[in-house]
C-alpha cells in the first residue's frame, strides 16, 4: 500500500510541477518584455578607441578617389602608411640572417647579435622604405 500512495505523491507533485511551469509560461506570453525594459544605456568611461589606420579599415568600402598625378617637375610620392611596416619586415628577416650568419662560431649562434641584427634591420629597412615618402 506504501508503494501505490508513494507514487501517486510523486505523479501528484509531478503534475503540480507542470502546471506551475504551463502558469508561468502562460503568464511569460501574455506580458510584454516590454514591461521589463531593464537598465538603459551606461555611460562609457573607459578610455576612447582611437580610429583604425585607413590601410587597415573595412575592405569593402568603396574605393577613394584616385590623388592626382605628380606633375613632373616633382616626383614626391605620398604614402598610405604600409610602407615602414613592410620595410620593418623585410629589414628585420635580412639584418637577423645577416647578423647570425656573421655571429656564428664553430656552428653556434649569438643569440644577442642576432637580436642586434633584427632590430637593426628592422630600423633601417623601415626608413629606407618610408624615405620617398613625403608629408602631404
Amino acid at each position: 500500500m506504501t508503494d501505490i500512495s508513494i507514487h501517486a505523491r510523486l505523479r501528484r507533485t509531478a503534475l503540480a510541477a507542470l502546471a506551475a511551469l504551463a502558469a508561468v509560461a502562460a503568464v511569460l506570453a501574455i506580458v510584454p518584455a516590454a514591461a521589463f525594459p531593464g537598465p538603459g544605456p551606461q555611460p562609457y568611461y573607459g578610455v576612447p578607441i582611437p580610429p583604425a589606420p585607413p590601410f587597415l579599415g573595412n575592405p569593402f568600402a568603396p574605393a577613394p578617389a584616385p590623388l592626382p598625378a605628380p606633375t613632373p617637375q616633382t616626383y614626391a610620392r605620398v604614402c598610405d602608411g604600409s610602407e615602414p611596416i613592410f620595410g620593418g619586415i623585410l629589414g628585420a628577416a635580412a639584418g637577423g640572417l645577416l647578423a647570425a650568419a656573421i655571429g656564428e662560431d664553430h656552428g653556434r649562434v649569438d643569440p644577442g647579435l642576432t637580436m642586434f641584427g633584427v632590430i637593426t634591420g628592422a630600423t633601417v629597412g623601415a626608413t629606407l622604405a618610408t624615405s620617398h615618402c613625403t608629408d602631404d
